[in-house]
């Protein structure tokens, strides 16, 4: 319990900086979604989007009709926040990995063996902590999410509608940072040092992303899009089809699996005490 609220209290700063960020960038965007409902601007997007190819909309998640549509308070925040999701995805593995590996690198590995506690309590106080900060942000950031939008959406989009959807948003993408965080949980057991917990994340987010695009844009490729967390968490995908049962299925197994296999590799590991 006492590793808990350590490992809580020194993540608070970077949760303050990462949720001020998020809160910023998403009340300003939502602050854009009127425009796009003036004459002049519908009749833009009507005459650039319809000149575009699918498969080019597809590639960048644009839709010109339903819930995923630029002309739906819903729609255009999907779009926009793909981008913050993708940035939530990189804390997320930030977190994870740098939680372990944080203490042999800063030297306060002895400070934890000197407490009444054992590998298996590390692993599981550092857990606990990380989950209840990632979770903070997260619930920060969809209470910011859905007061911008009701704030700025217009007299067509139905408030019910919006609580709806992005509460549908939030908690399928939730999954997905979790398979993130446990994801990085396991990579810190094996990293050397915590700087390379940085470039790794980007590197691991970034690259599902691209295997994402890539099945977009090669019919052969299309099935690689199923093994792309940050794909099946698109925001306008989650509008359309949600997150199917055999992909939270496998995201919840390899959750398991990961957060598992970081106690046993933990518990064999040479630690640089």
């Amino acid at each position: 319990m006492i590793t808990a609220k350590i490992e809580s209290k020194s993540l608070v700063k970077g949760l303050i900086i990462w949720t001020i960020l998020f809160a910023v960038i998403i009340v300003g965007f939502s602050a854009v979604y009127p425009q796009m409902h003036s004459s002049e601007m519908k009749e833009l997007l009507d005459a650039k989007l319809n000149g575009l190819s699918p498969s080019l909309l597809k590639t960048f998640n644009i839709s010109v009709s339903g819930q995923a549509s630029f002309l739906v308070a819903t729609g255009f925040f999907a779009y926009y926040f793909q981008y913050m999701f993708l940035a939530a995805s990189v804390y997320a593995m930030m977190l994870g990995s740098q939680s372990l590996i944080k203490e042999e690198t800063d030297g306060t590995i002895k400070f934890l063996y000197a407490q009444p506690v054992t590998r298996s309590g590390i692993v599981t106080s550092k857990i606990a902590g990380n989950v209840f900060i990632l979770a903070i942000f997260w619930l920060v950031s969809f209470a910011v999410s859905l007061g911008a939008t009701l704030t700025y959406r217009q007299s067509t989009d139905s408030v019910t509608t919006i609580i709806r959807e992005i509460g549908k948003i939030f908690t399928q993408e939730s999954l997905i940072l979790l398979f993130f965080l446990s994801l990085g949980f396991f990579l810190s057991t094996l990293l050397k040092s915590s700087k390379q917990s940085t470039s790794i994340s980007l590197g691991i987010v970034f690259g599902f992303y691209l295997i994402g695009i890539f099945s977009d844009l090669k019919e052969s490729f299309n099935w690689a899009k199923n093994i792309s967390p940050t794909h099946l968490g698109i925001p306008s995908n989650l509008l359309d089809k949600g997150l199917s049962v055999v992909s939270v299925g496998v995201l919840s197994v390899l959750i398991v699996l990961f957060f598992g296999g970081t106690y046993l590799v933990y518990q064999r590991k040479d630690l640089k005490i």
